[in-house]
């Protein structure tokens, strides 16, 4: 492949360490050469954890689907270092090809491993789907039915149409060596279409400490959960970051109107260091815009069980296992009766996680049953099994104390 050739009929650029090419779901019209540097591939897991599934290196492409195809880009692509790419479009492409017929070869060959990973992941969840079968799960309440709320100091304001009842203010900052790991960019917000300033993550900075039984993540020095969220100041459209762009449509108006009666009751201006309660807000934020139009209930889902973790993390109990109750029914909603099309390890990391928010609700013998159903005969994530197995083995230690301790006291008498 003629590297200068390619370079005078496509343009060369370069991508920052942490820089995002595209998220998924982005449209795309350009494919891109790695000339130098590395990218990471990341894709979204049923519950809601940015994965990075693969890397590419110099020679390597990407985008080549959403070129030939016209269609939203299937994964998200950040540089992990800094990289240099030729950015070929299609205005050019048929050209490049002819010059570089050996090119199109490269690319033919790359879809047919594609597709043929994508037949293997079928045949595995077919596999699956023989050893773990879905039941079918009441329909589980869709969101939380505001009431009063405690009032508080602002920023923000406790408003009741907004935050649940025993949502309190509480006295938790960032910490003040966060800027470290952050950098400003902007955004287009893709339902107002107005531009605006956020916090971005330097993701390659990270340095992952451990990953709790119930798959959040523990980073050393820094939480990832204060600047997860993006608001839009102008319609208040607030999504994950790694989600942004991906809105329907058919919503879109609806956000804008719902917009109205949220308009003047929320600063979202946010402190230096970032305040607990500006957290707790975007994320509220986040709920209102999951009530508007059709919904995956998964996506509401995954707020309840970000909230969860902030609940825990200012110790309000009561907070902690409501949002947990909220996160667990929209969960199983979403696993038995919502359409998808997932993977053996996306179900075993779905029934891990479900387990967990059965055992801190209360519901021992449900934690039981998902723990079983987390484990794959074919085709799953050993470590999940592991996992899995390990949680089967402490829970059912608990659930026989209670009868070993009636058996002592009866002896005794």
């Amino acid at each position: 492949m003629d590297v200068a050739a390619l370079a005078k009929l496509g343009g060369v650029k370069k991508y920052g360490i942490d820089e995002l090419f595209f998220n998924a779901g982005d449209p795309g019209h350009e494919m891109y050469i790695i000339l130098r540097g590395r990218v990471g591939v990341y894709l979204n897991s049923i519950d809601g954890f940015p994965i990075m599934v693969a890397t590419l290196g110099p020679g390597d492409f990407f985008g080549e689907m959403s070129l030939l195809e016209g269609m939203p880009r299937s994964a998200t692509i950040g540089a992990i270092e800094d990289t240099i790419v030729l950015i070929i479009n299609e205005n050019n492409f048929e050209q490049v090809i002819a010059q570089q017929p050996g090119l199109a070869y490269r690319i033919m060959k790359g879809i047919s491993g594609r597709l043929r990973q994508q037949n293997d992941e079928i045949k595995q969840l077919k596999q699956g789907a023989a050893v773990q079968t879905r039941t079918t799960s009441p329909t589980a309440a869709a969101s939380p039915a505001p009431a009063g709320a405690e009032k508080a100091s602002p920023p923000p304001v406790l408003d009741a149409t907004l935050f649940p009842p025993g949502h309190k203010s509480y006295q938790l900052d960032a910490a003040a060596t966060d800027d470290v790991l952050l950098f400003d960019r902007d955004v287009e917000c893709p339902v107002c279409e107005q531009k605006f300033k956020v916090k971005n993550v330097r993701s390659s900075k990270l340095r992952l400490d451990k990953v709790d039984n119930d798959l959040r993540q523990r980073f050393v020095d820094f939480e990832p959960l204060y600047y997860m969220v993006w608001n839009c100041p102008n319609c208040f459209y607030s999504n994950f970051n790694f989600e942004f762009k991906q809105v329907l449509e058919a919503n879109k108006k609806l956000i804008i109107e719902k917009s109205k009666t949220l308009k003047g009751k929320f600063n979202l201006q946010f402190s230096s260091p970032r305040k607990i309660d500006e957290v707790f807000l975007t994320y509220y934020l986040m709920l209102q815009t999951f009530q508007v139009g059709k919904q995956d209930p998964s996506n509401a889902a995954k707020v309840w069980l970000r909230l969860s973790w902030l609940y825990n993390d200012v110790n309000d109990e009561e907070m902690y296992r409501f949002s947990s109750q909220k996160a667990l029914d929209l969960f199983k909603d979403s696993f038995f009766n919502a359409r998808r099309d997932t993977s053996v390890e996306q179900d075993q990391r779905m029934s891990l996680l479900l387990g967990e928010l059965s055992l801190r609700v209360g519901e021992k013998v449900e934690a039981l049953k998902f723990y079983r159903g987390a484990i794959a005969r074919k085709g799953g994530n050993a470590t999940i099994n592991r996992q899995a197995e390990d949680r089967i083995r402490e829970l059912k230690a608990t659930m026989q104390e209670p009868e070993e301790e009636s058996e002592e006291s009866e002896e005794s008498k």
